[in-house]
């Protein structure tokens, strides 16, 4: 992991907005709003709403990064107050806490290959992301006329999207507790599902 993302991470716990309570309490009720988040975003794919799955898959590695940091904020700062706007209110910030190094140690590269990796890996570096989640979602028109995400996001484009939440999540949020383990449950048929390239 590089310095800047460290940074990144320190910030955002630092931010100061203390959520009070039980942090595992915490962690496993977000926990399962992103597995919420990935089965919506299984079944969408299954429909072929190609663009609302990238959209459900993008939140739920924003999702990803947020359930983990926010374990961290049970305790407000000291002198009570915060720091500026909350970073974990920024898609990209969220983007770069959730697509980690790791993330494509595992088996993404085997699934996907290293070109799709590399390409992913930049993408979420830069900020293309906010714009793919926008394309997913939004009717798009310019001079050259309407363009709708069905028409522009693919069935492969969604498959990657979808198979990297589920890295994201599974890499971030297994083994922080007990409940956090049945998570892998949910995942693993999820994995094998598009594990099977559809084109």
């Amino acid at each position: 992991m590089s310095e800047d993302f460290l940074d990144l991470v320190q910030r955002s716990i630092d931010y100061g907005l203390s959520i009070g309570g039980s942090a595992s309490v915490i962690f496993d009720t977000a926990a399962e709003h992103v597995a919420v988040l990935l089965s919506d975003a299984v079944d969408s794919f299954r429909r072929g709403s190609f663009g609302t799955s990238i959209f459900l898959a993008i939140t739920a590695m924003e999702e990803t990064a947020k359930a983990e940091i926010i374990t961290f904020r049970v305790r407000p700062r000291p002198d009570g107050s915060t720091r500026g706007r909350d970073p974990l209110r920024h898609h990209f910030t969220k983007h770069q806490l959730a697509i980690r190094e790791t993330t494509f140690m595992g088996r993404l590269p085997n699934l996907l290959g290293p070109e799709v990796c590399a390409r992913l890996k930049q993408e979420a570096g830069t900020g293309c992301f906010e714009k793919l989640r926008e394309k997913a979602l939004y009717v798009d028109f310019n001079e050259h006329g309407v363009h709708t995400p069905e028409a522009t996001i693919t069935q492969e484009r969604a498959r990657e999207i979808v198979l990297l939440a589920l890295e994201c999540a599974d890499d971030i949020l297994v083994g922080w507790t007990n409940a956090s383990w049945l998570l892998r449950q949910r995942f693993e048929p999820w994995f094998a599902e598009f594990s099977i390239r559809r084109l």
